[in-house]
């Protein structure tokens, strides 16, 4: 059986740079020509491109800047050590995409832009998320409204990239008509769809069963970490017959990189396996919105 290694942090930054670089190129070649306002700052970069010649890259930063600190204020450091790498890295790659690279020669069909717009985008929101990075925006007032107002966090998204979109319909009216909105829906609902699969499969949510020689340890640290309950199962080895014990947890996407990483820096021997979780009920769904 192959031991699970820790990622280290060069190749964690690496990866989240290569998920931004790839979200810039699917926004930059196929979303920005076509005008599709899909949310996020992005989204908004573009309608005050459109509404004041500002570039897209000095919006999202500037944008970024204000978040971050909000961030700071409402939701302590360590939502703003999560955010910082990703709020920076995302506009000054798109400074470079706006000021060094043309736009590719695409025949002027919405959908080529929708289906490899979105899926450049959900790959790359992927390997952000996968390696435990944030792209930042629009993040932090989600985060906000779920934290201080007590909205469900899909009421959060909902009600910050609904405004976005529904601007971008009424500014590029004229240009696209509803079916711009349109369009930017399904954009966001082709990357999402996209990014889940990067993570960790077809399902967001996976059930995780850990079979080691240190069980309290890994315990302690997953909840210490991303504080989620970890149940203890008593089981015997079928070929040794010597007793262990294994750890049942359920997880989200966001925190695939947290428990890969203790697991592996622990004891990076032990016998993983996860399967989807469906139907979740109980206390786990309410500290997700919590969160």
């Amino acid at each position: 059986m192959k031991a699970l290694n820790t990622i280290t942090h060069t190749k964690r930054y690496s990866m989240i740079t290569l998920g931004i670089f790839l979200m810039v190129a699917g926004f930059y070649y196929f979303i920005a020509p076509f005008n599709l306002v899909i949310g996020g700052v992005s989204g908004v970069g573009l309608l005050f491109h459109e509404l004041l010649s500002v570039p897209i890259w000095l919006v999202v930063l500037v944008l970024n800047i204000v978040l971050l600190m909000l961030g700071w204020v409402f939701l302590g450091w360590k939502s703003f050590y999560r955010s910082i790498y990703g709020s920076i890295v995302f506009p000054v790659i798109l400074f470079f995409f706006e000021t060094f690279s043309p736009l590719l020669d695409l025949p002027d069909d919405p959908i080529i832009a929708v289906a490899f717009g979105g899926f450049l985008m959900g790959v790359g929101f992927g390997y952000v998320i996968r390696f435990g990075g944030t792209s930042g925006g629009t993040d932090i007032p989600i985060k906000i409204l779920n934290k201080k107002l007590k909205l469900p966090l899909s009421v959060s998204i909902y009600a910050v990239d609904g405004v976005i979109i529904l601007s971008g319909m009424f500014v590029f009216y004229a240009e696209n008509g509803i079916a711009g909105g349109l369009y930017a829906i399904l954009t966001v609902v082709i990357a999402g769809k996209v990014a889940d699969m990067v993570v960790i499969g077809n399902n967001a949510l996976r059930s995780v069963q850990i079979i080691t020689d240190k069980p309290q340890e890994i315990k302690d640290l997953i909840f210490q970490s991303i504080e989620r309950g970890v149940s203890l199962v008593p089981i015997s080895g079928g070929y040794s017959n010597h007793p262990k014990t294994m750890l049942v947890t359920v997880i989200t996407k966001g925190e695939y990189y947290t428990i890969r990483n203790i697991i592996a820096e622990v004891d990076p021997k032990a016998f993983v396996f996860a399967n989807p979780a469906s139907e979740i009920q109980g206390d786990f769904a309410s500290r997700m919105e919590d969160e």
